[in-house]
């Protein structure tokens, strides 16, 4: 029997502490009448997680976990000591973050961390680990130019965040002037901007195409305001700056203005774009 995972069991006996389930291997473990379900009784059928109690004894538990063995997570810190960090993963016992298997970086209560959980081979407990790469997911089979995902933020640089697809998988999100800033933990929805011939994954925070365009008028509004109404990005400046810049490419970015001006909201200048006048006293008089 393997600590971290359910098993499917039959209740076979009763005694003052709870009651003894057995597996379909045979095998028989305790769940502790605090854990037990209301009028439980022999000859029920139930799922039960197996885990290490407090002073380390498996045990049975019908609570569910956040997480299981060889599974992926986002956690909070509970408490963090000499030893490790410990994890709120749902039961009684927090799950440990050994020093060792951090990325760096001090943790503190309420943090959130990316991990993956998997047996120690010294103790024989679960732990976590923050150290991802070994274990993700290499068949992405399933995943399409496109497409939405769920993503969580585990690693992060100056111009770009790594991160975990549908906590399976991994991917890179560049990031962009006047997008929401992000952090280690934080999980976001994404989609599926490239996948490169040799598996490697480019993540967009929009939807790919014409929607990609719309989604940023908001933000291309609010970096006009931000910066006295203008900006100096239009036809001439080149693509890669505009790339860099805004996360978009040349070609999108002329329909995203066009679109501005043809509404009335932006007006196109020989070397950048503008908010019409009126728009700009109004935004300097809230000043």
């Amino acid at each position: 029997m393997q600590i971290g995972r359910f098993y499917h069991t039959i209740v076979k006996e009763e005694k003052p502490q709870g009651f003894y389930l057995e597996t379909e291997q045979g095998e028989r473990v305790l769940l502790p009448g605090s854990k037990a379900p209301a009028n439980l009784k022999i000859g029920d059928f139930l799922d039960a997680f197996m885990y290490l109690d407090s002073e380390d004894r498996l045990v049975a538990t019908t609570e569910t976990p956040l997480v299981e063995a060889n599974h992926f997570a986002v956690l909070e810190v509970k408490e963090v000591n000499a030893v490790g960090a410990f994890l709120d993963w749902g039961l009684d016992k927090d799950l440990l973050l050994p020093y060792k298997q951090q990325l760096g970086g001090e943790l503190r209560k309420g943090d959130k961390c990316v991990i993956y959980a998997l047996i120690d081979q010294k103790s024989g407990r679960l732990v976590a680990t923050e150290k991802l790469k070994r274990f993700f997911e290499t068949d992405i089979s399933e995943l399409r130019v496109g497409q939405k995902v769920s993503l969580a933020i585990y690693e992060m640089e100056e111009s770009y965040a790594e991160c975990l697809i549908n906590l399976r998988s991994y991917g890179r999100l560049y990031l962009h002037a006047g997008e929401e800033k992000l952090y280690i933990g934080d999980q976001i929805d994404g989609y599926i901007e490239d996948i490169r011939p040799d598996g490697k994954i480019t993540l967009s925070r929009f939807p790919i195409g014409y929607n990609t365009v719309r989604t940023h008028d908001a933000s291309i509004l609010k970096e006009l305001q931000e910066n006295g109404g203008f900006l100096p990005y239009g036809d001439k400046t080149p693509p890669e700056k505009i790339q860099d810049h805004f996360g978009l490419s040349k070609k999108a970015f002329k329909k995203l203005i066009g679109g501005l001006f043809r509404e009335g909201k932006i007006i196109i200048q020989e070397n950048g774009i503008a908010l019409p006048i009126s728009k700009k006293k109004n935004f300097k008089s809230r000043k």
